[in-house]
């Protein structure tokens, strides 16, 4: 099954920037951004949305590699959509959570290097709501590069803790890919929907890691019966998601995933992919959106 078929897609409220731009421009508020024309700091254009519930205070117009967000939000969820300005570069987004608070002061984490990036930012009136209300969009500019090994960057650890916690439970719809869903949203982590998950892993060079996820394009394995005998299995049909709990060997994982084996709960297998004959797959290192 192609990821997102039976997924309930995001409703996304939008409002024309420019639109938005004339209005308030003809008639001001204290809504609208107080300093738009200093140069120093960035033009924040409001999405009606945001009235009463959202207000951020302006990042610097040029920042290092960290983003930082600071201001209220009494939605429980808030969601950061960001876009760096050259061609082909795909939308990163992250959720941050308020766990029951409304003030918020944290960073998000630019990744792919200095330049221009376009930032918009979205509500979610409910936890892991598929619907999402528009808060405001700005651009800034990074002068320089995420370091390769920064601390704090990967959340194989917290995955792997989120995972442990709902075996037997369904997540979601009961699809495969809401369970890496979840335990990425629920972690804040920065993944390009639906299913680059993180940073890409290479099998070859890389060391694969507990809570790194994988995904299957139509993948057929082959191995051998005790009684000589041959099994065949397929994962994917065509694309499977399942996160990695346990390295037991070389292309030998402990999987947990859901909707496996006519199964709509999490449950735990193994998967030996030296017996590949047919297929491809993907492991992604699951990587923060923000610091506190």
């Amino acid at each position: 099954m192609t990821p997102g078929q039976n997924r309930k897609p995001y409703q996304t409220i939008f409002l024309l920037l420019a639109c938005f731009a004339i209005a308030t421009s003809a008639a001001p508020d204290s809504h609208t951004q107080a300093k738009d024309n200093a140069a120093d700091i960035p033009t924040i254009l409001y999405y009606t949305d945001s009235r009463g519930v959202f207000a951020l205070q302006s990042p610097p117009a040029v920042i290092g590699y960290y983003l930082p967000l600071k201001g209220f939000c009494r939605y429980p969820e808030f969601v950061i959509q960001v876009r760096k300005k050259i061609s082909g570069s795909q939308i990163r987004q992250a959720t941050f959570r308020l766990n029951g608070k409304s003030d918020f002061s944290i960073k998000y984490i630019l990744k792919e290097g200095a330049g221009e990036y376009e930032i918009t930012m979205f509500g979610k009136k409910t936890v892991s709501s598929g619907t999402l209300s528009g808060l405001c969009a700005f651009s800034v500019r990074s002068d320089r590069d995420l370091p390769q090994h920064a601390q704090g960057l990967y959340l194989n650890d917290r995955v792997l803790s989120y995972v442990n916690g709902v075996i037997g439970k369904t997540i979601g719809g009961g699809e495969c890919w809401d369970l890496a869903q979840e335990a990425l949203d629920t972690n804040g982590a920065d993944w390009s929907r639906p299913v680059h998950y993180g940073m890409i892993i290479d099998p070859a060079r890389d060391r694969i890691e507990p809570g790194d996820i994988i995904q299957f394009k139509s993948v057929r394995l082959r191995s051998k019966l005790p009684n000589g005998g041959t099994m065949y299995r397929t994962l994917g049909a065509p694309d499977h998601t399942a996160i990695i709990i346990r390295v037991e060997g070389e292309k030998k994982y402990t999987l947990a995933h859901q909707n496996s084996d006519g199964k709509r709960y999490v449950i735990i297998s193994e998967v030996d992919l030296n017996g590949l004959t047919a297929g491809k797959y993907w492991i992604y290192r699951p990587v923060a959106g923000f610091i506190q």
